[in-house]
């Protein structure tokens, strides 16, 4: 009866991500880089870079003042591509952890855990949309690395988010391997300059605390909720020794290792 009352609420609150979410980060931009922006008469501003394909028989030539402007080339096909997965599977992620709660399925650590991952995925998405719109993919390795390892660590996430679903070692291992990795390559790439020297500017310091807090989340949380399975386990199963769990700690240190090197060469 009571999903029943509420079953909108999911697909609600899916919908607040994608719609919030980006004017939220716009108006951050502007908090910061409002003294760079310059001022645009859109009485005499004009675009002269613009295919026309959009506008057709209507506009041709050099373009009056538009709020968007876009050309149909194959990038943009990839940045339209790149928006709908983003915005489908924030709205699906959301909707299925509503619904978890709705249910009383939930694990809370776990859904800490995942509105503390949004703001790297988040800033991920924005980064692929700005190599593809100015073609600059110096970065785009090293971005993808920290992407692929994050969707694996989220994955993980919304998986023990469910409380049907078993706590392993295995699992809260994964994550907090690749929080470490995060929390390593994030040290020695700008963190420790950025915010402990005092060399990076505001807006810098806010992004850099905004991974290095989910990832010491990511690490502290997975060992938490980890220990407290055990000791459970160990209440109903007082003789019960997990004679894999030292196996899988130092095979979470080697690949956290073999990673960590890789993303030095990226």
């Amino acid at each position: 009866m009571r999903m029943d009352v509420f079953r909108w609420l999911p697909g609600a609150c899916g919908s607040l991500g994608p719609a919030l979410i980006p004017p939220a980060h716009i108006a951050v931009l502007w908090y910061f880089w409002q003294n760079y922006s310059r001022f645009v008469d859109k009485r005499f501003c004009s675009c002269s870079c613009w295919d026309t394909v959009f506008k057709g028989t209507y506009e041709s030539g050099i373009a009056s003042y538009k709020h968007m402007y876009f050309n149909a080339t194959q990038n943009t096909m990839k940045m339209w591509l790149l928006i709908v997965v983003g915005v489908i599977a924030l709205y699906e992620c959301t909707k299925h952890l509503v619904q978890l709660l709705l249910q009383c399925k939930v694990r809370y650590t776990m859904i800490v855990l995942f509105l503390l991952s949004i703001f790297s995925h988040y800033y991920a998405w924005w980064a692929y949309l700005n190599y593809y719109n100015d073609e600059y993919y110096h970065q785009w390795n090293h971005q993808l690395f920290f992407t692929i390892t994050e969707l694996i660590s989220t994955s993980v996430v919304l998986h023990l988010a469910n409380v049907e679903n078993q706590v392993t070692a295995r699992k809260t291992l994964s994550i907090v391997g690749i929080a470490l990795l995060h929390i390593l390559a994030s040290g020695v790439d700008q963190f420790i300059s950025n915010v402990f020297r005092g060399e990076g500017y505001p807006h810098q310091v806010v992004r850099d605390l905004g991974f290095m807090i989910p990832d010491v989340m990511h690490l502290l949380l997975p060992l938490w909720l980890l220990r407290q399975t055990r000791l459970e386990s160990f209440s109903t199963r007082p003789f019960y020794r997990d004679r894999n769990l030292r196996r899988d700690v130092v095979l979470m240190f080697f690949f956290v290792t073999v990673l960590f090197t890789i993303c030095s060469f990226l």
